[in-house]
């Protein structure tokens, strides 16, 4: 396990042992390994990120949302890019995220591969500007630069 494992896994222990009646230790008892531990957590987190319905959706404004709630999530919780970018850890919210974010790219009119490459540049920059500038909104700008070269790919309509 690495200095920066344990750092992760002792912000998350702080965090959940600091509440009445849950001391981190007991956590152990009911689950087996480090990376249990932090996959549950991850997990958890990342269920509380909401997910705009797709039905009349515009999906410009739905990206700029959901990059906006997993920046505000990150740096709610610090612990968790440490976590994340040690060991994968998606798991059925991470996952649930990707496909629902994926969903938005496609109701763009991108090519499904072309959806993919946005949802994982739109995901990256997200992560990359909590890492690098918090919780500042210049950071939005970046977004909205990746999303106006996204617009330019897009097929030309009748």
């Amino acid at each position: 396990m690495t200095s920066t494992t344990g750092a992760a896994r002792d912000a998350l222990r702080q965090e959940i042992g600091s509440r009445p009646g849950n001391p981190g230790a007991a956590l152990y008892w009911h689950i087996k390994s480090t990376h249990d531990l932090l996959l549950l957590a991850v997990d958890s987190v990342w269920g509380r990120v909401p997910l705009p319905c797709l039905d009349g959706l515009h999906w410009h404004p739905a990206l700029l949302a959901m990059a906006d709630h997993v920046r505000s999530l990150c740096v709610r919780h610090p612990w968790l890019l440490t976590a994340m970018a040690i060991q994968p850890l998606d798991g059925p919210a991470v996952d649930r995220h990707d496909r629902h974010l994926l969903a938005v790219c496609e109701k763009s009119g991108l090519t499904r591969q072309d959806a993919e490459q946005a949802a994982q540049s739109i995901i990256a920059f997200t992560l990359g500007s909590v890492l690098t500038a918090g919780p500042d909104p210049r950071a939005s700008f970046g977004l909205q630069s990746i999303l106006d070269g996204v617009e330019a790919r897009l097929p030309a309509r009748a």
